[in-house]
């Protein structure tokens, strides 16, 4: 049984709670200031335990995990807070927190040099999350089985041997859904546009995403590849590519992922 301590609980920090609370594997405990009696009341019937302060929890250097699931301009705040903690030499540090860097935590947290960054995104909500995951080297191969038995409860993982991937990533999969929802948002309002109500243009759009990404992941081949097969010469998918390539919305998703990825460096810029 390995016992997490949980730093945060907004929408990921909750998200993650909530596919851990259904192993049998893992004694949970949140430190939420804010949030701590509606997420006390919300979670009564599982056994989840709930803290105002690190303060308030007599094992301190009993936690096999230590998550870090706050904003990152909260984070200050919680090192001051911990600052005089003792954790356990063995206790491992990992971070959910966009842009900050392992080193920030090794610099901030006594007796911690196993730390790991992981950049997940939204559809862990639902168990179905992409988890970018980099450890130090202080983590060894049995730890890193662990981590990743921990995050799989909520998803996919992925290991970067290089901790800039996981900003690259935070600018993909960890800013994806929102890039993707407002994608969605825009051809739900296009269709619209065409003459179909609300509730038509939504079932249209969001049943064609859901099909075509099923198909697409069933064949086997490349987006590109597909996108040869149903562009057939003179057809109605060909007019409208040609009008995505003169607009060059190529150019514009390349500048949405670096405006992302600069964001996300510059979150972690600080001590």
């Amino acid at each position: 049984m390995k016992n997490i301590l949980l730093i945060g609980c907004g929408h990921m920090g909750g998200s993650l709670m909530s596919g851990w609370s259904k192993s049998k594997n893992y004694n949970i405990s949140v430190i939420d200031k804010k949030k701590y009696a509606i997420l006390k009341n919300r979670n009564r019937h599982k056994k989840i335990k709930f803290f105002k302060s690190i303060n308030d929890i007599k094992d301190q250097n009993n936690f096999d995990f230590i998550i870090f699931a706050t904003r990152p301009l909260e984070l200050t705040n919680v090192f001051k807070e911990l600052k005089n903690v003792n954790f356990n030499k063995s206790s491992i540090a990992i971070s959910v927190i966009a842009g900050k860097k392992t080193e920030i935590f090794k610099n901030n947290l006594l007796n911690i040099n196993k730390i790991v960054r992981v950049m997940p995104n939204m559809p862990a909500l639902i168990g179905e999350g992409v988890h970018c995951i980099y450890t130090n080297k202080s983590i060894n191969k049995k730890e890193i089985k662990e981590i990743n038995k921990l995050f799989s409860l909520s998803g996919k993982t992925l290991f970067f041997n290089n901790e800039t991937y996981i900003d690259k990533a935070t600018a993909v999969s960890g800013s994806g859904p929102g890039f993707i929802f407002q994608l969605i948002d825009i051809m739900e309002k296009s269709t619209i546009n065409l003459g179909f109500n609300k509730n038509t243009a939504k079932i249209l759009i969001n049943e064609t995403f859901r099909g075509s990404l099923n198909l697409l992941n069933s064949n086997n081949v490349s987006a590109e590849k597909m996108v040869a097969t149903v562009a057939t010469r003179g057809g109605t998918t060909e007019a409208g590519i040609k009008k995505m390539k003169i607009n060059k919305v190529d150019k514009i998703f390349n500048q949405v992922f670096k405006a992302a990825y600069q964001r996300a460096k510059q979150q972690g810029k600080g001590k």
